[in-house]
């Protein structure tokens, strides 16, 4: 056998080797860190093998969370004032960030549950731990009619990661606690 044969045949052979040790494409068994049993499979996607893994993997949606911080909206006092009625309200901020700007309705309804009047009041900025305190004076009806001053709207409000383009119904006020009064139902 000639030299160039010689190098032919080692070359197929070599060859012919590295095609035998080729690895085998098949799903493949691991463990993480944790413990947990996963499954990686050849064509690049993965899974828990154990069902409890599969649980704990997954976002604790069960665990109950604790209670989110809100501002509190309390009606300090009612007060009569010359033709009408006034409030004293305050926007107590229990929140991680400021209240740059809330302005909710406030609905007046008599006790026959009949809208008598609805006005915006604008309340900010207020920064964490702050106290923002504000009059609503509502004139044409004495206090003593007044039965309920409901809450409401103020959907462009300018906190946290909420702003006057933010397209969240409802998420404003879901931020803000309204402070129940003993005088009248004052809620949203």
């Amino acid at each position: 056998m000639s030299l160039f044969s010689r190098l032919r045949f080692v070359i197929l052979l070599s060859g012919f080797s590295l095609a035998a040790l080729a690895p085998a494409h098949a799903d493949f068994e691991l463990r993480s860190p944790d413990g947990k049993r996963i499954l990686l499979k050849d064509d690049g996607t993965w899974r828990y093998l154990d069902a409890e893994a599969a649980q704990a993997g997954a976002p604790a949606a069960s665990a109950p969370a604790g209670p989110k911080p809100m501002a509190d909206l309390h009606m300090l006092r009612r007060v009569e004032i010359p033709g009408g009625c006034g409030f004293v309200l305050a926007l107590i901020n229990n929140l991680p960030y400021e209240v740059r700007s809330l302005v909710p309705e406030f609905t007046v309804q008599r006790s026959s549950g009949v809208v008598y009047s609805s006005q915006v009041l604008g309340f900010g900025p207020v920064k964490p731990g702050d106290i923002f305190q504000r009059d609503l004076r509502v004139l044409g009806i004495g206090c003593q009619d007044i039965a309920r001053l409901q809450v409401g709207g103020g959907d462009r409000c300018d906190m946290g990661e909420l702003n006057k383009f933010s397209d969240a119904k409802g998420e404003c006020l879901a931020r803000v606690r309204v402070v129940p009064n003993e005088v009248l139902t004052f809620d949203k």
